[in-house]
């Protein structure tokens, strides 16, 4: 296993991101989100189908503003990323999907090891870093009924896809 790669998005880039996101009001939100309509719809859109999904609009807004600060960070490197398809988005579920299975019955140490083997944890491991404790914090991590699972899929596959975007500049 080679060294982890550069990230492209620093904890500078990070930290500026999440305090300009919490001091935005709704209306600054709905332009990033208008923003993001028109760079990345496959990512917005994989928020806004949870409530689809049976998410409460609550969990919901917590997704949403992950991915608020998700964008800024990477807006805040000087990156541009190519438009995320439903495509790399679907593959990196799958990805995502294969790794949580691969765990099943596997100790700590072993679990941890295979999460550092994943792109968006060597390549974007301070943004996936930052969405796991946000789902924590948020206590979305701890929900155990069947509709849980859609918005910490929804998170870290917003990583996932991140992190393995093309970038333009």
């Amino acid at each position: 296993m080679g060294e982890p790669s550069e990230p492209t998005v620093g904890a500078e880039h990070l930290a500026v991101a999440i305090k300009a996101a919490a001091a935005m009001d709704i209306k600054e939100k709905e332009a990033v989100c208008d923003t993001l309509y028109v760079t990345q719809p496959n990512l917005l859109a994989s928020v806004l189908v949870l409530p689809s999904l049976g998410v409460a609009m609550e969990t919901v807004d917590v997704v949403l503003n992950l991915l608020i600060v998700l964008h800024l960070a990477v807006e805040k490197s000087g990156q541009v990323l190519a438009m995320v398809s439903e495509e790399d988005q679907e593959r990196e579920l799958q990805r995502f999907a294969a790794s949580v299975r691969f765990t099943g019955g596997l100790d700590e140490q072993t679990i941890r090891q295979s999460i550092q083997q994943t792109t968006a944890y060597r390549k974007e491991g301070i943004l996936l870093a930052y969405a796991y404790d946000t789902l924590r914090r948020s206590g979305i991590a701890d929900q155990r009924h069947e509709s849980a699972k859609y918005p910490i899929m929804a998170a870290i596959n917003l990583v996932n896809s991140i992190a393995t975007a093309q970038r333009i500049n």
